[in-house]
């Protein structure tokens, strides 16, 4: 018997179940998921309950996991520790540096595309969750950029955006990114354009890290990238995903973005652990645009 795959919006993102994790897969299931994710994007893996271990075996069994960033909690791992709560179980300082850096994910995003080889895909898990609030939500620039007029299509072909940690932690405080943080991820260049090398769909690569288009005045850079963002947060290009404990969602960096809604930080403890696929390769090499693998 296969799996389920039952799709979540029109657009996008499936709901996949018939599998565990903890019980162990076979190859054929692995396929079957892999193929999903291609397709729809944005993967909701209901009732899978797992430890780190656990979690990272998933991973692997996907792709090669990235470094978690410098300074954010679990730095050092393969484990990405999205909360409040430190490892002595105190709660951040809402005010310091590690909780607003975590804060300025409230803004659309796509995980490691400051990176010179962005990120393919993450996984993140419900460990626990608050009494209210935390939701995460996703927007598709897949069909976001299939909404767009041909004539639009075709004026991003060839252009380079620039990405930057220090832009997106900017939209909330200057102090939601340290020195050694800032210092270890300088602005790279990304190709606006990515296309899925499995079924050759394009997408947008845009989001709060997104600081400009490489050769355009910051007038013209400004109104295309608001644009763009416009057509991908539309109603029907997004999905808002409620949590449970348990749940595991797995989504595409190259074809969406993402954002976490707010909850009681102070008040209440919220945990959530993410695994990050990397990448294959850069999409800029010496200002050249390079093909997706």
């Amino acid at each position: 018997m296969g799996l389920t795959v039952e799709p979540l919006t029109p657009a996008f993102g499936a709901r996949v179940s018939g599998f565990s994790i903890r019980g162990g897969f076979d190859d054929r299931v692995l396929a079957e998921i892999e193929a999903a994710f291609e397709e729809y994007s944005v993967l909701y893996f209901p009732s899978q309950p797992v430890d780190d271990d656990e979690q990272i075996s998933f991973s692997e069994r996907l792709g090669v996991l990235e470094g978690t960033l410098p300074g954010a909690v679990g730095a050092g791992t393969k484990v990405a520790r999205i909360t409040n709560v430190m490892p002595d179980g105190t709660l951040k300082d809402p005010n310091g540096q590690q909780a607003l850096f975590t804060r300025a994910n409230i803004f659309w995003h796509t995980d490691s595309s400051f990176k010179p080889v962005p990120a393919k895909a993450s996984l993140l898990s419900a460990r626990r969750i608050p009494n209210a609030g935390g939701d995460t939500e996703f927007a598709s620039t897949r069909a976001a950029y299939e909404s767009l007029p041909p004539s639009t299509q075709a004026r991003l072909e060839g252009l380079i955006v620039i990405h930057d940690i220090a832009h997106s932690r900017a939209m909330l405080t200057p102090e939601a990114l340290s020195a050694e943080q800032r210092a270890a991820m300088p602005p790279v260049e990304q190709s606006l354009l990515r296309a899925n090398p499995v079924n050759g769909r394009k997408s947008l690569l845009i989001g709060s890290h997104t600081a400009r288009i490489k050769g355009w005045s910051e007038a013209d850079s400004k109104a295309l990238l608001e644009e763009l963002m416009a057509a991908t947060i539309r109603p029907e290009h997004t999905y808002r995903h409620k949590w449970t404990v348990g749940d595991i969602v797995m989504w595409d960096n190259r074809a969406v973005l993402h954002r976490g809604h707010e909850y009681d930080e102070i008040n209440d403890r919220r945990l959530m652990i993410r695994t990050t696929l990397a990448g294959y390769g850069p999409t800029v090499v010496d200002g050249a645009i390079q093909a997706e693998l």
